[in-house]
């Protein structure tokens, strides 16, 4: 792939000690830009400038980066600052770049470099941002128009024998997700089978070259060939690592119009100590527009190979290790009408005069009273089951006892709160309170002659 082109940059540059017999696995296309020396270091004594040999060895360690081909087809996620320890001894330019990439980018999951890790990024952060969405129309509503996308594959010449049954695979999970939404675990196991990842990025590619045969004017500038036979040699056939044209119109069929954006984030030997980034998003002309709050598929791109990065933002919060169950709902019977025989009479109740003490007997058996000593004979009276317990709405209504007037009180008594008619008394009793007698009230007035 064309790092220059990602960059924007048509121009090829050299260094000084390039020279491409030297490096025979190496395409001069893949180089990168030469960066030109800076006044600052213009300036160093000559001793100080890097030899031809030192660029060599720098651009050699840029190059000689080969991705993972034995791990993971998609791997779990890492922390980002994993990138800045596998870069520590590269190019100081890496080094540099990776170590401001984890203040923005908090984490990673690895793609294996197996020719297919663009495909497989980008077909992977699709499903994810689905799956994240917690929305089951809205994955309904994607595979009903990944389904319509059938009739385009079949106007522009593939018939439906070459791709149905790869196209089953990619269905087969839209099912899956939309029955289970939360299920992120069946999602990373589905795109490390080889068979079914396989089959997912084989109907992408499919889906891609339709596009692009529907719509050759789009991309048709930036080739130096037709768009069939393109997509011919560079997006149908198997193991053929995606390039910038292919990405463009993979992001056209798949990304945008499900209402997502997309960045590449360029990690390469470009001036700068920060990461390039270039958004895909659609804000202007008919269909579909990215709207502003849109998820977003974030790719690092690295010479050759694509992995996936995210923001704090972009991943779920994390889930308490200890969580607390949630309390069981409380269910509440209610009885239409309540049965006769709820409640039981108590023999206190129940049982006339004497209560208890009348029923009971000493011997297991009953006795006859009837004889000498006795008038008449004696029953003991039987329980009522019919009757209730007496409950506190049949207690007769409080009754004050008659007023009775206190004694005679001195005027140290009335007015301590030992007296229950005080108000300070800790058995205040109001209604026994009584006015104060005056001591001229039964013996006359001051002055008064009996």
């Amino acid at each position: 792939m064309n790092g220059s082109a990602l960059n924007g940059n048509s121009r090829q540059g050299s260094f000084n000690g390039w020279n491409p017999e030297d490096f025979p696995d190496i395409k001069a296309e893949e180089m990168p830009e030469y960066i030109p020396v800076t006044a600052a270091e213009d300036a160093k004594p000559l001793g100080m400038l890097p030899q031809p040999e030192e660029l060599a060895e720098l651009q050699r360690l840029s190059q000689e980066y080969t991705p993972d081909v034995t791990g993971p087809l998609v791997g779990e996620l890492k922390s980002s600052k994993a990138l800045a320890i596998e870069y520590a001894n590269a190019d100081p330019t890496y080094v540099r770049k990776t170590a401001s990439l984890q203040h923005k980018y908090d984490s990673y999951r690895t793609i294996r470099g197996d020719g297919n890790c663009g495909w497989r990024a980008v077909a992977f952060g699709f499903f994810e941002l689905l799956l994240r969405s917690g929305d089951q129309n809205r994955i309904g509503m994607e595979h009903a128009r990944i389904t319509s996308l059938n009739g385009l594959m079949e106007s522009v010449g593939y018939q439906s024998y070459v791709y149905e049954d790869f196209a089953e695979a990619t269905f087969a999970l839209f099912s899956t997700l939309q029955n289970n939404p939360a299920d992120e675990a069946n999602l990373l196991d589905t795109f490390n089978d080889s068979g079914l990842s396989d089959c997912i990025i084989t109907h992408f590619k499919f889906l891609t070259g339709a596009w692009m045969k529907s719509s050759p004017n789009d991309y048709q500038p930036f080739l130096s060939t037709s768009v069939a036979d393109f997509c011919s040699t560079n997006i149908e056939p198997y193991g053929v690592e995606i390039e910038h044209v292919g990405l463009m119109a993979l992001i056209d069929c798949l990304i945008l119009p499900a209402g997502m954006a997309v960045e590449i984030i360029y990690l390469d030997r470009s001036a700068g100590d920060e990461v390039n980034v270039h958004r895909f998003e659609k804000l202007e002309g008919d269909g579909i527009l990215t709207p502003p709050d849109a998820p977003v598929l974030r790719l690092l791109y690295r010479p050759g190979h694509y992995d996936i990065v995210y923001k704090t933002e972009d991943l779920p919060p994390p889930v308490a290790a200890f969580p607390v169950p949630a309390a069981p709902p409380v269910q509440v019977s209610f009885l239409p009408t309540l049965p006769q025989q709820l409640f039981q009479a108590t023999p206190a109740a129940s049982f006339g005069p004497g209560g208890l003490a009348a029923y009971f007997s000493p011997t297991p058996f009953p006795l006859d009273l009837a004889g000498p000593g006795f008038d008449h004979p004696t029953t003991l009276p039987s329980p009522d089951p019919g009757n209730f317990r007496q409950s506190m709405l049949s207690i007769p209504e409080f009754q004050p006892s008659p007023f009775q007037p206190l004694p005679f009180q001195t005027t140290t008594f009335r007015n301590s709160p030992f007296n229950p008619s005080h108000f300070q008394s800790e058995n205040f009793q109001p209604e026994i309170y009584q006015p104060p007698t005056s001591p001229t009230a039964t013996t006359g007035k001051k002055g008064d002659k009996s």
